[in-house]
């Protein structure tokens, strides 16, 4: 049978190359034209509920997973290790592939699992004791009993009678990764990722070779994680200590979806593995049980579970690899018998529903969370070689339910949601002028230190950022206090996986990039002052950003600047955006202490500037439109104000044009943009101003 046959055209090539190939992955090369995402999510119209659609649609998912790998491709926002073949972000795609090859007649999958082994030389990673380097050794004893020779696991064996020699005598206690002196405890299972990672690898062997001391090296350490790590209370695992006092914007404690979808996986993969009657595994049926009545309480109405679990459903995005692991995992215990098929088969085909949306009409799954150890964004082109791994598992049990169609369950799409963004680096160390070596974390709030200066990579993308469906906004959180704009393609969130150190937003990417260039002005709908009748930059003051709202259908920053124009003054701002516009609305509290405050555009050359009617009622606008994007294509930018609260009429110094607030203590205003390459359709002047129109009539409306 050529499979090959059966692929979108373009994808056969790719896959004959993965049957031929060793499969070994090729470092960070240009994305294939078959890899290339959609600009928005396609929603199956039919769930495939029945055995062989569901397998038909597992192996749709493999196949381009495959090929993509074969042709050298490495997903972006992803980790330095995910080229590794002996590595944990492919070897747990290849934990997938072992369930995949097991029920497919289709003999790629088993030549492509072989082939890996013999190509790794049937080697683990290279750390010694970490459970992710392990777990690629679960392949290969699914390739010893699957026709290769007992030189598949002969490493494995070897590495593991070291570790029983030479067992690690480190706690479980997480450090920080930015320490110095590192993180000792990965020597021991510390980390909830781990118990997918490892325990399975050290059962099976057990149970291939016949010998005990591998199981109870791993009951030992299971159970020694498990006091650790669980939560009774709410029958979660911590991703790992740091997490015990950390809670989310509602007070809620922090449970990883993913880390615990690892966990749940892991489960499932491991209870099978071990003989009725014995202790550990009846204490992990008890854990598995109660966390599976736990996750089918908190799972989302679209299916998915938050990548945060215990956050705010409203104000969460679809994430599949957590949702994949846990559909796997509860399909695979109302299988065997653990749970109760009427009570979470809705469930079960929630989660099933929810994934088959992941799924790109090409193949490609998306949604997955990029790598990290907490609860972060995603979008729909989001995707990750161990979330297709996930998808595999998930596929795979719920094809052994045996799903009836029946009436399908009302599920909601997914909602990307709107998000703000403010980026940290933690750890680094200044280096040519930059911070380099740190981790970038999210922020709920943060206070700019002194010593922070243009440029030196504290900050990713060098502030704060806000973003709709539309667009994406970033204020510069130095004393520019100015805005730019990130002119956005897809309607996915960007603003979090950006400016990092590791890409360049100035370059055209499949999502859009950096389109606009502020100089020395205010940007797009800043604030700035008066001086010497030129629009000029708040100047030095103590910068404090907060994220006030983030993640449902609108977002909120606000910035506070003290010690403003010689320590006279403070300025208290807030920017806000909505599902669905482009439009910022600001509202801002401060005085004139160090000249009269404004709001305004940069004045490019060549741009047209606009101005509406004089007399009209409400609303008022200024904005120019032109060839000003740093595409060199059209892009239109304006403010909206309010006539009776600005002095005079609009002021142009040659470099900026802008409005001249009254009353400093009670500024209210809005700016936005329309780019030729964005989804509102603008493509010409006439069509610019006619958005014009149409926003002016919205802020009239009160929208």
């Amino acid at each position: 049978m050529d499979l090959s046959r059966q692929l979108p055209r373009g994808r056969a090539a790719l896959f004959r190359a993965a049957l031929a190939s060793t499969i070994l992955v090729a470092p960070f090369a240009a994305t294939p034209a078959s890899a290339a995402a959609p600009t928005a999510s396609a929603p199956a119209e039919v769930v495939p509920y029945r055995p062989a659609d569901v397998m038909r649609l597992a192996e749709t998912v493999a196949d381009y997973q495959l090929a993509t790998m074969a042709a050298g491709y490495i997903p972006p926002n992803t980790s330095r290790d995910t080229a590794d073949p002996k590595g944990w972000v492919q070897g747990a795609l290849f934990v997938g592939l072992r369930d995949l090859a097991d029920r497919s007649p289709n003999p790629a999958y088993r030549q492509a699992i072989l082939a890996r082994g013999l190509a790794n030389q049937w080697q683990l990673g290279q750390r010694f004791y970490h459970a992710d380097d392990h777990v690629i050794g679960q392949a290969y004893l699914w390739a010893v009993q699957n026709g290769a020779g007992p030189e598949a696991i002969a490493p494995l064996k070897a590495r593991f009678d070291a570790i029983l020699a030479y067992p690690p005598k480190v706690g479980l206690e997480h450090a920080e990764y930015t320490d110095p002196r590192g993180v000792d405890c990965d020597k021991r299972w510390c980390w909830s990722d781990a118990l997918f990672m490892a325990p399975a690898t050290w059962f099976e062997l057990s149970k291939v070779t016949g010998d005990p001391r591998y199981a109870a090296y791993a009951k030992s350490e299971f159970n020694a994680v498990t006091d650790f790590l669980y939560d009774r209370d709410e029958h979660l695992y911590y991703r790992d200590s740091r997490f015990f006092p950390r809670r989310g914007p509602n007070g809620e404690k922090i449970f990883w979806s993913r880390g615990d979808g690892w966990v749940l996986a892991g489960l499932a993969r491991v209870i099978p593995l071990l003989p009725a009657g014995d202790p550990t595994r009846a204490r992990m049926e008890t854990v598995f049980k109660d966390m599976a009545a736990k996750l089918a309480k908190i799972q989302k109405p679209d299916g998915y579970w938050s990548p945060s679990l215990l956050s705010d459903p409203t104000k969460s995005p679809p994430e599949s690899s957590g949702t994949a692991f846990f559909t796997y995992g509860l399909a695979w215990g109302i299988k065997a018998g653990l749970l109760d098929r009427q009570t979470f088969e809705p469930t079960v085909r929630k989660g099933w529903t929810a994934l088959t949306r992941a799924v790109h009409p090409d193949g490609k799954f998306g949604y997955v969370q990029p790598v990290s150890d907490r609860p972060e964004n995603v979008s729909y082109d989001d995707t990750q070689f161990y979330g297709v791994g996930a998808f595999l598992l998930a596929a795979t049990a719920v094809a052994d339910l045996d799903l009836k169609p029946g009436k399908d369950l009302t599920i909601p799409a997914p909602r990307t949601p709107v998000q703000a963004v403010l980026n940290v680096q933690d750890g680094g160390v200044l280096k040519d002028k930059v911070l380099q070596g740190g981790i970038f974390h999210q922020r709920k709030s943060f206070t700019v230190p002194a010593d922070h200066f243009i440029h030196d990579g504290l900050l990713a993308f060098e502030g704060v950022g806000w973003e709709s469906d539309l667009v994406a906004y970033r204020l510069y959180l130095d004393e520019r206090m100015a805005v730019d704009i990130f002119g956005k393609k897809t309607p996915g969130p960007v603003l979090d996986k950006i400016g990092q150190g590791v890409d360049n937003y100035h370059d055209m990417a499949s999502w859009g990039m950096d389109i606009f260039k502020v100089g020395d002005t205010v940007g797009v709908g800043g604030i700035g002052r008066l001086k010497d009748g030129r629009a000029v930059h708040l100047g030095a003051s103590t910068i404090r950003a907060e994220v006030v709202e983030s993640g449902g259908d609108a977002a909120t920053i606000e910035v506070v600047n003290t010690g403003l124009f010689g320590g006279k003054s403070t300025l208290r701002t807030r920017y806000a955006i909505r599902r669905g516009s482009t439009l910022t609305r600001v509202s801002a509290v401060g005085d004139s202490q160090g000249g009269p405050l404004l709001t305004g555009l940069i004045k490019h050359d060549g741009v047209e500037v606009i101005a509406s009617p004089p007399g009209a009622s409400g609303w008022a606008y200024l904005a120019t439109y032109g060839k000003q994007s740093l595409a060199a294509d059209g892009l239109g930018i304006a403010v909206f104000y309010r006539r009776a609260e600005v002095a005079g009429g609009p002021g142009d110094d040659g470099a900026s044009v802008f409005v001249t607030f009254k009353d400093p203590a009670r500024i209210d205003y809005a700016f936005g943009t329309a780019w030729t390459q964005d989804q509102q359709g603008v493509k010409d002047i006439a069509g610019f101003k006619a958005w014009l129109g149409a926003r002016k009539a919205e802020l009239d409306a009160g929208r």
